[in-house]
């Protein structure tokens, strides 16, 4: 009879395993097989700060999802919020607060990463030792962004010094030129100065001109791959408390791990901080554009700092996820 076991035993298992599992299949597995059969397209269009971090995200899930094609273009805030809003793309890439207005027609936001925006000079600048230990008040930054005319370094910095300060301002319409124009209390169409679109074009003209002062986000000050300034690219710290020294918490970056440490620790001005989102005309619903904001707060955070732009923490992001679902 105990012979019978070992035979028993194994006709047990022979059957067990001929038949279904009974356990519920891997959600992950169903989520991947759902996910590759996914076919649509989208169309983002907006911030130019965003752009190359939602072209790394959008190719980055093409590639997972070769049924769905996305068309990234940039063209600044306000534009990007105007398509969406007239159908033009599904998506926008915003760099700025939403106005009362948008919120009213009914924008609908989640966060995607966070960024600052700085005010900059030439590294050859004449004067950059006199920058570097005093900074600029936001009185003397306002002064150099709204007056009729140019002012001369020696205005600036308290030197007999001729040259004409060369200001550059944005042209388009931008989440950084606003952000700057809050800073100074005034709004974008209040800035004077030479207009130029996007902030490649901004750090262009900076680097071609010792005189040159201008404004740029954070990711664009910096070189991704060392995490330090771009060549002849100088952040003016902003003397806040008008002493007329930098004091550590004031001090310019040096690097990109510093500028988004300072953002977190509240060190740099607050009202030069913001919140990248991205947003469509109302909660979407479409499952290809669900799929792919999904991924953007999932997986694609992967691309934001190596983008240049400061991550977002958990917090953040599970809010972001329940406002999706």
């Amino acid at each position: 009879m105990n012979s019978l076991k070992p035979i028993i035993l194994f006709l047990i298992l022979l059957v067990i395993s001929g038949c279904p599992s009974s356990k519920t299949p891997n959600k992950d597995s169903a989520q991947n097989e759902e996910r590759s059969e996914l076919n649509g397209s989208i169309k983002i269009a907006g911030a130019y700060a965003l752009f190359p971090l939602i072209v790394e995200m959008s190719e980055n899930f093409m590639a997972l999802h070769p049924g769905i094609v996305i068309e990234v273009s940039r063209a600044g805030t306000g534009e990007g919020i105007t398509d969406i809003l007239t159908k033009k793309s599904d998506l926008a890439m915003i760099s700025r607060p939403l106005t009362d207005e948008e919120i009213n027609q009914g924008i609908w936001t989640i966060p995607i990463a966070k960024d600052g925006v700085a005010p900059i000079v030439n590294q050859r600048n004449p004067y950059i030792q006199r920058l570097i230990d005093q900074g600029l008040t936001p009185e003397e930054f306002l002064r150099l962004f709204t007056s009729d005319k140019p002012l001369t370094w020696g205005e600036v910095t308290g030197t007999d010094a001729k040259e004409k300060v060369i200001v550059y301002t944005r042209a388009d319409e931008s989440g950084a030129a606003e952000v700057w124009a809050d800073f100074l209390y005034k709004k974008p169409s209040d800035l004077r100065g030479v207009g130029v679109s996007g902030d490649e074009e901004m750090i262009k003209n900076i680097q071609e001109n010792p005189l040159a002062l201008g404004y740029c986000n954070f990711s664009y000050a910096f070189d991704l791959q060392t995490g330090e300034r771009i060549k002849d690219i100088q952040i003016v710290p902003a003397d806040l408390d008008f002493d007329n020294k930098i004091e550590r918490k004031e001090m310019p970056f040096s690097n990109l791990e510093e500028a988004h440490r300072s953002l977190w620790l509240g060190f740099y001005p607050d009202n030069l901080c913001r919140e990248l989102t991205i947003g469509s005309p109302g909660k979407p619903s479409d499952p290809v554009i669900v799929e792919f904001l999904r991924y953007v707060l999932g997986d694609g955070q992967a691309s934001v700092e190596k983008t240049g732009f400061c991550p977002l923490n958990n917090v953040y992001l599970n809010y972001a996820l329940d406002n999706l679902n």
